[in-house]
């Protein structure tokens, strides 16, 4: 979940897994509780926002589906896929939390990207547009680049 005000969004450090220091915006995987994987990205943002933040399912608005692989899968199951999200409609104010810490509104056009995941740069500006996408990205050994990526344009439904 990327929350956005105006010509802002609002990302947080990791604290810990993949991309530990690194800006990112907020999520998680589901629990059994979860009625969608709306209702787990909202429950993320409010846990990882030090439940300061607050958001209904229908606030979200879908971007993009993305499939992550490391490097040495060489299957066609990912190792983890991300439905993202932007939110406009939300309520309450962040605080740090034992996941994220340090949130910040950039400026659209001035994000962070040396100081996040290597791919983020190229699938972040696309949600910033009209259009929805599915990707796939597959990382080298360390995660530090990435070695083959692909978007495409379509429409999704999460």
């Amino acid at each position: 979940v990327f929350p956005k005000k105006g010509t802002a969004v609002l990302l947080a450090k990791k604290v810990r897994k993949i991309g530990a220091g690194k800006w990112n915006g907020f999520g998680g995987k589901p629990e059994p509780k979860d009625l969608s994987i709306r209702h787990t990205a909202c429950r993320e943002l409010f846990q990882e926002s030090g439940k300061g933040m607050v958001a209904t399912p229908e606030d979200l608005q879908p971007k993009a589906l993305i499939d992550f692989f490391l490097f040495q899968n060489t299957s066609n199951e990912p190792d983890w896929s991300v439905a993202i999200y932007l939110v406009e409609n939300f309520s309450g104010e962040i605080k740090d939390s034992d996941e994220m810490v340090g949130a910040t509104w950039f400026p659209i056009d001035s994000i962070p990207y040396d100081d996040m995941l290597p791919a983020d740069e190229d699938f972040i500006p696309k949600i910033f547009e009209e259009d929805t996408f599915k990707g796939k990205v597959r990382f080298n050994e360390d995660l530090t680049a990435v070695v083959e990526s692909e978007y495409t344009n379509t429409k999704i439904d999460i």
